[in-house]
C-alpha cells in the first residue's frame, strides 16, 4: 500500500497517539472544571431537533465501524428522530439517543453527564475469568505485596507473579511496574495478570510492554474515518513497539487474559503475543478498540465516538471479536472457589512445562497455534 518506512510511521503513530492523549486530557480536564464551578451555570435552552441533528451528523461523518458492524445509520435516524422531536426535556432526549445507538454493542460510545459520569450504551454479558476473592486467597498464600494501589505482586516457588489492573495514565505509571521487575529480575519465569484490568492509557501499556523486548516489532494497525462515506478509512498505520529500560526480561512469560480486557489493555495484549518468549493464557479478550472523541451535545452533556478500526499485527480486527489466547483455559463460574484460580494455576502449569524443557535461554514461541477469533456472544 505504498506505506512510509516503519521508523518514520511509527514516530508519526506515536506523536498522534501522544497528541491525542494530551487532548483527551484536556478535554476531561474541561468537563471537571465546568462541573466544578462555584456559580450557577444557568438554564440552557434545548432544542432537541437541533441536537439530535447535530449527534446523528457527528457519527455519520465519524464513526469508523459502521460498514464493518453493518449498520444502518439512515434508517435508525428515521426510526428515532420522530422520539427525539417528541422529548420535551433533554433527559428526555438522552433516554432515545441511548436506545439509538445501542445497536453499535461499541464500548467506546457513551453519554457524558453534566458530572462527568459516564453512561455506558452497550454492557455485553460475558463470563469474566477473575473473581476478587478466589484470586485473593490465593496470591495472599504466594505472599502477595501490594506495592501501589494498582500493582502489586507475589511468587509461586521460582515464578514470579505481577497483577497490574489498570493502565490510568492519572494513578499507574510505568515506573510503578518497572519497581517490581527489578525483584524479578532473576526470576526463571514470570506471570503478568492484567484480567481485571479495563484500559486506559495505552502510552502506559506498551511503556511496560517495551520491557519484554530488545527488538522493535510492529504489535498493531490502525485506519481512521476519512470521507463522508461509511467505507472511507485512511490507509494502514502500523503501531510499533519499542524497547525501552535498560534490560529487558527475556525468560518465558504468560500473560493472563479475559473478557474483561478492553481497549488498551488489548493494545497490551496485542503487543505482547508478538514476542516469542510470551503466552496469552486465558480467554480471548472483549473486544473493544475505539480511540474515542468527546463531542458536545447540548446542556454540559457530551458524548463519545469510535474513530479508528483496531487491527492486530496479523490483521485481525479486535473490535466485537477480541484477541483470542495461546492457551484456552475451559472454566465456569463454580471453578472460582477459595484457594483456587484455575487460570494462574494453568499458567503455573505451562510455565513448568516450558522450564523443565530447559528453554529459559531461547527466546522461542512456547504454547500451541493461536485459535481463531471467535464472534462475540
Amino acid at each position: 500500500m505504498g506505506h512510509e518506512t516503519t521508523s518514520s510511521t511509527a514516530s508519526r503513530a506515536n506523536r498522534s497517539r501522544r497528541l491525542f492523549h494530551v487532548g483527551l486530557r484536556l478535554v476531561l480536564i474541561g468537563v471537571v472544571s465546568s462541573c466544578s464551578s462555584d456559580g450557577p451555570s444557568g438554564p440552557s435552552s434545548f432544542d432537541g431537533a437541533a441536537e439530535f441533528d447535530r449527534f446523528w451528523r457527528t457519527f455519520d461523518e465519524e464513526y469508523s465501524y459502521f460498514e464493518l458492524k453493518q449498520i444502518d445509520w439512515d434508517g435508525l435516524r428515521a426510526e428515532f428522530r420522530p422520539r427525539a422531536l417528541e422529548a420535551n426535556s433533554r433527559s428526555g432526549l438522552v433516554a432515545v439517543l441511548k436506545e439509538m445507538v445501542t445497536p453499535l454493542r461499541d464500548r467506546h460510545v457513551n453519554l457524558i453527564e453534566p458530572s462527568g459520569r459516564f453512561v455506558a450504551t452497550y454492557e455485553p454479558d460475558h463470563f469474566i475469568n477473575w473473581e476478587a476473592e478466589s484470586w485473593r486467597s490465593v496470591v495472599d498464600a504466594a505472599g502477595w505485596v501490594t506495592s501501589t494501589p494498582h500493582v502489586g505482586h507475589a511468587w509461586f516457588g521460582e515464578i514470579g507473579y505481577v497483577m497490574i489492573d489498570s493502565w490510568n495514565g492519572r494513578t499507574v505509571e510505568a515506573d510503578d511496574v518497572d519497581s517490581v521487575l527489578e525483584l524479578f529480575r532473576e526470576a526463571r519465569a514470570l506471570i503478568i495478570d492484567v484480567r481485571p484490568n479495563g484500559g486506559g492509557d495505552d502510552g502506559v501499556a506498551l511503556d511496560v510492554a517495551g520491557r519484554f523486548t530488545r527488538r522493535a516489532v510492529v504489535t498493531e494497525w490502525f485506519q481512521f474515518r476519512d470521507g463522508p462515506r461509511h467505507d472511507d478509512l485512511t490507509a494502514l498505520s502500523p503501531r510499533t513497539l519499542e524497547p525501552r529500560g535498560n534490560w529487558q526480561f527475556e525468560r518465558p512469560v504468560a500473560v493472563l487474559s479475559g473478557r474483561r480486557v478492553l481497549s488498551s489493555n488489548e493494545s497490551f495484549i496485542s503487543a505482547m503475543r508478538e514476542l516469542p518468549h510470551v503466552t496469552i493464557v486465558g480467554d480471548t479478550t472483549g473486544g473493544s478498540s475505539g480511540n474515542p472523541g468527546i463531542f458536545d451535545l447540548g446542556g454540559d452533556w457530551k458524548y463519545t465516538v469510535s474513530r479508528w478500526i483496531a487491527y492486530t499485527a496479523d490483521l485481525r480486527v479486535i473490535e466485537w471479536q477480541g484477541i483470542p489466547p495461546d492457551v484456552f483455559v475451559d472454566v465456569s463460574e463454580d471453578d472460582f472457589v477459595a484457594g483456587a484460580d484455575p487460570v494462574i494455576e494453568a499458567a503455573l502449569t505451562h510455565l513448568g512445562h516450558a522450564l523443565a524443557a530447559d528453554r529459559i535461554s531461547e527466546p522461542a514461541a512456547i504454547g500451541p497455534a493461536r485459535a481463531p477469533l471467535a464472534p462475540e456472544e
